[in-house]
Formats: structure tokens, C-alpha cells, sequence
């Protein structure tokens, strides 16, 4: 698949979290990762055909089964109940709900009818014929303790009916009572508002179903909850008309605007956009000739700026962060490098802004550390980005070490606006497993704190939304306009650094995978590679 849809915004909230605890996938801003390409998530609401429902409720036939179906009651009150057969629909609660309600509401009793609907289903299932039993029972019983010659308390059609009929029962219905105990979405308390065209009625609607997001102008209830279903069911047989027609507009105008054609083309076009993104997102391997355009356009260029990442690109990865020191050779890379009066090298990192000085401070190298949050230019002081603050920190740390607790071998690196949980010497299997549970934790805890959740190779990141190499990166490029740049990078947070750059840079990810860099290398090996074959161009 290229996109998922769910109903609601929770129900994708918890199959990501699924996918990253249960699958072990990660995942940013609902894209994730399978593979060498992003799969995205997103929530698409479903609509009903409006028109379809509205204009039903005008047809001839509709108003003609309408008054034949009223002529065989007395002038009372309709509480509308339609669901096919299934133990989630919440059938059971309704009926002892409405019990209870003429037992604390007698003066309901011949003036008030509950019409239920059940639609057959799967009815040769144990589970679903004993489902069944207890419902006749339910409604025999009601029928039996406060039923009339002249009036029948439930009203029950074990059958489906045609489309005309049920939009007859929408017409006459003063209460829909839709309280399923769990549903994706349920269209039948949509079909009832449309159906309304006097805008009177109310409906009583489950929280626990994918629609109540929606329509947040119904009475709203626990379906679990017997005793709010009866005060909901009071509360909406003594509405007054003024506030119904309210309400009832409200929603009518909501599932006007979102209706199926709305979500149709909504879904599509979200598709399309992917299918865009991926496109872009698709790299190629830099072949030979695309190595020989590049020692083209890097003699040609008069000011060239080269973006290049540390960890996993310049260097290789070490057991501990500390260990990954520069060699020799990359020294001699980069003297080589930046002899050359036209070249300006920023080496843009999410190394603590201690390392890199240490490292490369003496060279006319500008910097850029903890993913943006702190930056130099030769021959000045470091600088770090206005607005950062790390009082969250307190808050984040001890859960980040809760996990290292846990899981031997794990650490957690304290940066001056980040927090780094490395796994690099943790057992292969217990360190994913953590890593699963660590970020859905904290993605969680971190929710509404402005704060970013990362992962990368061997590493769960924590750092502010508003640092990243990317603005970093634009800073430079708008300090120092140059013909030739040039961007490599490995891992997620390289991402930023590649989308920042103008269209006719060179941008290159360390490993194959999907990415916005237009091409890959395999290793660092590659990447020191082509360094030397641009200072020898």
C-alpha cells in the first residue's frame, strides 16, 4: 500500500503505535518507513451522499409509506433504533435503557415507542444466535411489563428494510438512538440528519463511535454507561424545538460540506500527492557520469559551499560516541578542502557543539552542531539558536533512563537542548524492542511540549521541533550565495539538510533508502571517494 486510511484520527493514532511497538517501523508525522520507501497514514472520515439522502426524504413514496406507517400509531413520540445483529452495536444497553426509563419516566408510558430495527447477520454463529435470544427476551419482557391493547412500548423488525421505508422512519423519528459500544464510523446517525428537512429531532450518539468526532452537536454518551443513556433519552424527548433546529443545523451543514464525494476526492488526492512524493523521494545510485557533472560544475563555480554530516558520512559509527574520532585521511580531506580559496566548508552535525570544536576548531571549517542549535563561523565564537530552552529536560531525562535501566548496554547522552538514547551495544533484538517502546513513549509524554522524537542509526533523539540541519543550512546559504553547492548526509535528520537546498545542488544520502537527496553512496569509503575526486578535479 501507498496510503491507509482510517475514520478517525485515533484509530490511526493507535495502528501507528501498533506498527512501531508490534512491527518495529518507525515513523514521523504519520509516513512510515517500510522498506526503502514511506507509507503514509492519514485519517479520511467517511461521508454519506447527502443529496441522496435529503431528496429521499421528498420522494412520494417515502411520504406515502410515512403516513401509512402513522396511521397505525397514536400520535406518539418515535425513538428510532437501526443496526444489523452484532454483539458490538450495543443493542442489550439500549433496550435495558429504555426499561429503566419507563420506570423512572411513567408518564412516558403510551406516549413514547421505541421502532428497532435489526438487520440479520451471521445469525447461524453461536455468539450471534445467543445474542439474538437475549434480545427477543429483552423485548418481549418490556413489551410484556408495560404494554397495552391499544400501544406497544417496542416496535421490533428482525429484517432489513428498503430504502424508502428507512428514510420514512428517519422522517417520523423524534429521537435516533445510535449507541453502539465500539464503530469505526456508523452512517446511520448521518442518514437520519440528512433525512431531517425541518431540522427538528435529535440524536443520541456513542462516543465510541468514529462519528461522534464529527458530530459533536449530538447528545453524546458512554454506551456503557445505562443510566447517562436514560438521562439522554429525558433530555432529548423534552428539547425544545428552537434548540433541536439548532443543533440539527449545525450538523446538517457539517455533513454537507464532508460528504462522500468530498471523501473520495479527498483520499484520491491524497494518493496522488504521495505517489508525487515518493517520486521525489526516489534516489539514485551517483554513477560515474554523474560523478564527472559534478567535477564539472565544481571547476566551473567561482564560491562553492559544501554541507557535509559527520557521524556515518565523513566517519564511520563506534561503540561509543566519543570513540569516533576523526583519522588522518579526513584531516588531510579537509585541509585539502578548504585551501582552496573557493571553497566554504560547514560540517553540520548532531554532535554536541564540545566535539566538534574540539575536533575541527583549529580548521577554517564553519560548524553546525546538535542538528542547528549551535553554530560557528570560522573564526568567530559559537552562537546558539534564539528561543532554544532546555527546562524539558527535567521532565524527559529520568523516563529516557528508566529505559536504560532496563536494557543493559544502553545510554542516554545529555546535550545542552537534546537528550540521546544510544543503543549501539545493546543485544540485537532487546534494543529494537526497547527502542519501540521508548519512542511510542515518548512520543506520547512529548505530544504538546513543541519537542521532536527521532530515530536514527542506533539512537532515539528528543530535540526542540524548531532545530533542525535544515535551518541551519538555510542560514548559510543565505550568508554565502554560491554556483556550486553540495550536501551529503546518512540518516532522517539529513533530511531537513537536503529539502533546504536549491534545486541545482548536489544532494547525496549515505545507504540507499528513500530520501529527497536526488542521489546515494553506499559508504563512507564512497564518500571520501568523491571528496578526493573533487579535489582533484
Amino acid at each position: 500500500a501507498d496510503l491507509l486510511g482510517f475514520h478517525t484520527y485515533d484509530d490511526m493514532r493507535h495502528f501507528l503505535s501498533s506498527v512501531n511497538r508490534l512491527a518495529g517501523m518507525g515513523y514521523f508525522h504519520g509516513e512510515v518507513e517500510v522498506g526503502n520507501r514511506k507509507v503514509v497514514v492519514d485519517a479520511f472520515p467517511m461521508g454519506i451522499d447527502y443529496d441522496k439522502y435529503a431528496q429521499k426524504a421528498l420522494a412520494p413514496d417515502t411520504i406515502n409509506r410515512e403516513v401509512r406507517y402513522r396511521s397505525s400509531l397514536n400520535n406518539e413520540q418515535i425513538i428510532l433504533s437501526i443496526d444489523r445483529l452484532d454483539y458490538s452495536k450495543g443493542i442489550k444497553n439500549r433496550l435495558q435503557a429504555l426499561e429503566i426509563f419507563f420506570e423512572q419516566y411513567p408518564e412516558y408510558l403510551e406516549k413514547v415507542v421505541l421502532f428497532m430495527v435489526v438487520v440479520p447477520s451471521r445469525d447461524t454463529v453461536p455468539r450471534y444466535q445467543a445474542l439474538k435470544t437475549e434480545i427477543d427476551e429483552l423485548v418481549g419482557r418490556i413489551n410484556g411489563k408495560y404494554g397495552r391493547v391499544s400501544w406497544t412500548p417496542v416496535h421490533y423488525f428482525y429484517r432489513s428494510f428498503p430504502l424508502e421505508a428507512l428514510s420514512a422512519f428517519y422522517r417520523m423519528a423524534s429521537v435516533a438512538l445510535v449507541t453502539p459500544l465500539r464503530d469505526g464510523m456508523n452512517l446511520v446517525c448521518k442518514e437520519y440528519i440528512a433525512s431531517r428537512l425541518d431540522q427538528t429531532g435529535v440524536l443520541i450518539l456513542s462516543e465510541m463511535a468514529g462519528s461522534s468526532k464529527e458530530l459533536s452537536d449530538a447528545i453524546l454518551v458512554n454506551p456503557n454507561d445505562i443510566k447517562q443513556i436514560v438521562a439522554a433519552l429525558h433530555e432529548a424527548l423534552t428539547m425544545p424545538e428552537e434548540e433541536q433546529k439548532f443543533h440539527m443545523e449545525v450538523m446538517q451543514n457539517s455533513l454537507k460540506r464532508y460528504n462522500i464525494h468530498h471523501w473520495v476526492k479527498l483520499f484520491l488526492d491524497r494518493l496522488a500527492e504521495v505517489k508525487e512524493q515518493q517520486s521525489y523521494m526516489h534516489t539514485k545510485i551517483l554513477e560515474k557520469n554523474t560523478v564527472n557533472r559534478i567535477k564539472t560544475a565544481y571547476q566551473k563555480a567561482e564560491k562553492r559551499l559544501l554541507f557535509l554530516d559527520y557521524d556515518g558520512t565523513l566517519t564511520g559509527f563506534a561503540q561509543k560516541p566519543e570513540q569516533a574520532m576523526p583519522n588522518q585521511e579526513l584531516y588531510d580531506i579537509l585541509n585539502k578542502l578548504i585551501k582552496d580559496p573557493k571553497n566554504r566548508v560547514v560540517i553540520i552535525s548532531g554532535r554536541k557543539h564540545d566535539n566538534l570544536e574540539e575536533w575541527f576548531g583549529d580548521l577554517d571549517i564553519d560548524l553546525i552542531a546538535e542538528h542547528g542549535i549551535w553554530s560557528k563561523q570560522m573564526g568567530q565564537e559559537w552562537e546558539v539558536q534564539a528561543g532554544m530552552d532546555n527546562g524539558w529536560q527535567k521532565e524527559i531525562y529520568p523516563m529516557m533512563d528508566l529505559y536504560v535501566n532496563r536494557t543493559p548496554g544502553a545510554f542516554v547522552e545529555q546535550k545542552a537542548y537534546s537528550l540521546v538514547w544510544h543503543y549501539r551495544k545493546v543485544e540485537v533484538g532487546l534494543g529494537e524492542l526497547r527502542t519501540r517502546e521508548l519512542s511510542s513513549h515518548l512520543k506520547y509524554l512529548t505530544n504538546n511540549m513543541g519537542l521532536q522524537v527521532l530515530e536514527g542509526n542506533m539512537v532515539v533523539e528528543v530535540k526542540p521541533m524548531n532545530a533542525n540541519k535544515g535551518v541551519g543550512a538555510t542560514k548559510w546559504l543565505q550568508k554565502y550565495p554560491s554556483d556550486f553547492v553540495i550536501a551529503l548526509g546518512d540518516d532522517k535528520t539529513d533530511e531537513d539538510t537536503f529539502k533546504a537546498m536549491p534545486e541545482n545542488a548536489f544532494t547525496i544520502k549515505v545507504g540507499a533508502g528513500s530520501s529527497a537527496a536526488n542521489y546515494y553512496l553506499d559508504n563512507v569509503t564512497e564518500v571520501r571517494e568523491l571528496l578526493k575526486k573533487l579535489i582533484n578535479a
